[in-house]
């Protein structure tokens, strides 16, 4: 920490899509400034740096991990480089903020959350949509009871930017992104956030997975992040799934469904979720965030935004903009991070993950490692399933265990 500013420093790696809305993230939180971004080529990270307003470039993550004023690493790379670069970051004693998913595999992903407990650093995966305003309004009217008993919790998270042949991007490629695409991309967010909302811990999943575009056309020059390319390409095989229907069972009895797709064309980004109980029922939608639908037998009530949904940890004249001004998925994040870096700057210790309390959880003020493990764990309950057309358990996925669970 910067002693004449208190103000934290950080590194954030990656020049990709994400890792410039982390440096946005970051400054607007109130309680650090990026001192470097780090990337692999060094005429990108030096355009990323300069278009940035970032002064130091590096492609030189030791010389960077190596400065005692860097105090933060935001781990914003392709999947199979995460553990790595958030390991090292780690051991040079810098709290980490990764990414999802953040490995490839559970006992990886269980290993990184495993350091950072023993080295007491603060470490959070970027499970953005737990952020929202109108997300926190919902889990908070679940955990106050209004919903009476949850029975059902379903939605989906649909896209279309890989819905043609000459739609390509590093996230096909299961040596980059890992043996899951679209559920370890888009449905882990899914799952983290109705678990977060609910209150629930999902048991076990039903999966069935497709990939409707077995054949892809990678561009042989440079490479678009989203959209088609036009120029030169050679074919190449897919072996990761460009959707999937889950069928969804939650401790205490709840159930759930959750459709998964990056190539339903015309949809955008369309996250959903529904939590409907005994008394009421209600919904989210990304793209319409500032609303909140809660419903009962009588009437359907539309909840938006107010001064109320502020983050608790709103400080040091961060602004949250008043009601009617939306906000979106730039300020989730940032809202996201406020508690991670408040607590660095307090002095607090890292959260532990809370236990269980009979068929609910209560999460720590940001989502930890932990968090992103088991998110893990739901991807390859989900590929176990749909590989052996069963029922396969969440926790006993992550405990190494892959049998299915009874009708």
């Amino acid at each position: 920490m910067n002693p004449a500013t208190g103000r934290l420093g950080v590194a954030v790696a990656g020049t990709g899509f994400v890792g410039p809305f982390h440096v946005d993230a970051v400054r607007r939180g109130g309680f650090a400034d990026v001192l470097a971004i780090v990337g692999s080529d060094p005429e990108r990270t030096a355009a990323a740096a300069a278009a940035l307003g970032v002064q130091r470039a590096s492609t030189d993550l030791t010389a960077v991990l190596g400065d005692p004023a860097i105090d933060v690493v935001h781990v914003c790379t392709p999947n199979r480089t995460h553990v790595e670069i958030a390991t090292a970051a780690l051991e040079a004693g810098k709290h980490v903020v990764v990414e999802k998913p953040v490995a490839l595999d559970l006992g990886t992903a269980q290993d990184l959350a495993s350091l950072a407990r023993r080295l007491g650093l603060h470490a959070a995966v970027a499970y953005t949509y737990r952020g929202y305003p109108m997300v926190r309004r919902a889990r908070a009217l679940v955990a106050a009871g209004e919903l009476g008993e949850l029975r059902l919790v379903h939605g989906a998270y649909i896209q279309d930017w890989l819905a043609d042949p000459a739609d390509y991007n590093w996230r096909v490629d299961v040596e980059a992104s890992g043996a899951s695409r679209a559920v370890a991309d888009i449905g882990s967010h899914w799952f983290d956030t109705a678990e977060f909302v609910s209150g629930l811990r999902v048991e076990a999943v039903l999966a069935d997975l497709a990939t409707f575009i077995p054949v892809r056309h990678r561009p042989t020059g440079a490479a678009v992040a989203f959209g088609t390319s036009t120029g030169p390409s050679e074919p190449v095989e897919i072996r990761s799934e460009d959707a999937a229907t889950i069928l969804v069972r939650f401790r205490g009895g709840a159930r759930g469904t959750c459709i998964v797709s990056q190539v339903s064309p015309g949809r955008k980004n369309a996250f959903s979720l529904e939590v409907a109980g005994a008394r009421w029922s209600l919904n989210w939608a990304q793209e319409d965030p500032e609303h909140l639908w809660v419903r009962d037998r009588e009437e359907a009530r539309l909840l938006t935004r107010g001064l109320a949904d502020a983050p608790p940890d709103a400080v040091r004249g961060v602004p949250t903009l008043p009601a009617g001004h939306p906000e979106g998925w730039a300020e989730a994040l940032r809202d996201l991070l406020r508690p991670f870096y408040a607590a660095i700057v307090a002095g607090e210790p890292p959260p532990h993950e809370q236990p269980a309390s009979g068929t609910s959880w209560e999460p720590a003020p940001y989502p930890t490692l932990d968090d992103g493990a088991r998110g893990i764990g739901f991807v390859e309950a989900v590929l176990e399933s749909a590989r052996t057309e069963r029922w396969t358990p969440v926790e006993r996925q992550q405990e190494g265990v892959s049998e299915g669970v009874p009708a």
